[in-house]
């Protein structure tokens, strides 16, 4: 599997000048499986989407994706889960890792999850199981409701037979639910009308933060985020109630794990801590490329 992702490096590179001198604003770079049909001959219901800096990928970004799909497992349409790299962030800026050694990665960890869904799954799989893809790409919005309507306007995932596209089901960790209702992020009103049109047309998934000691505090208290939706208390600041609808709270599985924390380890030469991190894939394309030695 090293081997073919280091055959993807140049493919990436030559990718990533195109699209930062091209008037796009979302492109898919890859596919997994690389047999899988493209979305616009495919009648998808809904899409999946797990955005983050993948600075680098860990095995949370892997149970927040498992977790969806397996959600879903049982509808009779094929699912689809995209993997999205932002160009530019609301808080980070584009280091340490090049763009194209996170896109790498970030192929080792979509087949990381084809290979856990597959074998976590029955004995007996059933149709839907064997239509899952995962599509790795770039975009140059900040923001998630400026992402979801790039992703649209694209029309990548626009069915060419009825002309529908599929709903768009962000995959959020609680700390990224807590910024998207922030207001700082929405100049020059600081309200959150500008998020509107994400929630009249599309669903987040909001994996809570369980771990002891978590700065968020319970589940009660995370939840309250969504409760304070429906009560109409942040209508003053262009919230509508319904929202609460389109957010869904999961339980976060296993352990918690930040990409800060998996650099810090990489600094210090602690791979046996890496492995547990990110997974044996990640771990030993980090290691070999030499990632993040500069962490401590």
């Amino acid at each position: 599997m090293q081997t073919s992702i280091s055959s993807l490096l140049p493919h990436f590179r030559t990718s990533l000048v195109s699209f930062f001198s091209s008037p796009s604003t979302f492109l898919v770079l890859h596919t997994l499986p690389t047999t899988s049909p493209p979305p616009s001959c495919l009648p998808l219901k809904s899409l999946h989407i797990l955005d983050s800096s993948f600075n680098p990928p860990t095995l949370a970004h892997c149970r927040i994706a498992l977790s969806a799909l397996k959600s879903t497992a049982k509808a009779s349409k094929p699912q689809r889960l995209l993997l999205l790299l932002a160009t530019q962030n609301a808080d980070k800026a584009p280091k340490p890792a090049a763009f194209e050694q996170r896109l790498a990665m970030m192929a080792l960890l979509a087949q990381n999850i084809l290979d856990h869904y597959h074998s976590t799954g029955s004995s007996q799989p059933s149709p839907a199981d064997e239509k899952v893809a995962i599509d790795i790409g770039i975009i140059k919005k900040p923001y998630f409701h400026d992402k979801a309507i790039a992703i649209e306007q694209s029309e990548f995932y626009k069915h060419e037979e009825s002309g529908e596209q599929p709903q768009q089901v962000h995959l959020l960790g609680f700390d990224s639910l807590v910024r998207l209702m922030d207001t700082k992020y929405y100049p020059p009103t600081h309200t959150l009308a500008p998020i509107s049109g994400l929630f009249d047309n599309h669903r987040i998934r909001v994996t809570r933060r369980t771990e002891e000691g978590n700065k968020y505090g319970t589940v009660e208290e995370q939840d309250q985020i969504r409760d304070a939706l429906a009560s109409g208390e942040r209508e003053e600041e262009g919230a509508k109630r319904e929202w609460a609808e389109r957010i869904e709270m999961v339980e976060g599985e296993g352990e918690a794990v930040s990409s800060t924390q998996v650099r810090k380890a990489v600094g210090r030469g602690e791979w046996a801590a890496v492995g547990r991190l990110v997974g044996k894939g990640v771990m030993e394309w980090v290691e070999r490329e030499g990632l993040y030695k500069e962490d401590k």
